[in-house]
């Protein structure tokens, strides 16, 4: 009996994190997107930074709020602008060629692709975070959705029932010299 629960058991952990073979046309759609979030990222283009965000849960968020997509978007973009005008981006960038492709426990393909993010606050401290950008197709599209956030992952899961029970690794934040 007890074998047939620890064999039970690592079926369940393997199903919960299988590797998957990203096709090469996924990967250069993911590229893609990669390269023009960077790109909007260090420009400010705040319309270009919400545009990674899946439209489940923009439209989620919108009904949680009460409020229209186009208005949700609109108020989005705001919020990015003050927050990236307080700050210098010194260095930003996703690590396609190390990420990790699994499957969720019902097949859903992901990655987590390592992100290196440096800016200079206001105060003229540098601040490195490392963390991990998930990336996740929907409706044929891939999109990035940041993990280092607990309020993101419980929404990310709201909207994606099947991401239950997956782990994303941790972020760090340095105050570097």
């Amino acid at each position: 009996m007890f074998k047939k629960i620890a064999m039970a058991a690592a079926l369940f952990v393997a199903a919960c994190a299988a590797p998957y073979d990203l096709p090469a046309d996924d990967r250069a759609a993911i590229s893609t997107r990669i390269t023009n979030f960077e790109r909007a990222f260090s420009k400010g283009d705040t319309n270009g930074i919400i545009g990674v965000v899946p439209p489940r849960m923009i439209q989620s968020i919108a009904a949680k709020g009460g409020i229209s997509e186009t208005v949700l978007r609109r108020e989005m973009a705001k919020s990015a602008r003050r927050a990236t005008q307080k700050v210098k981006v010194l260095s930003f960038g996703m690590a396609l060629d190390q990420a990790t492709f699994l499957t969720t426990p019902s097949g859903r393909p992901y990655g987590l692709i390592p992100t290196q993010t440096r800016i200079q606050a206001p105060s003229g401290l540098t601040v490195q975070s490392n963390n991990s950008t998930l990336t996740v197709e929907d409706g044929g599209e891939w999109y990035l959705i940041r993990v280092d956030d607990a309020g993101q992952i419980e929404l990310l899961r709201e909207v994606y029932p099947d991401f239950q029970g997956v782990s994303f690794p941790k972020g760090t934040s340095k105050v570097i010299q």
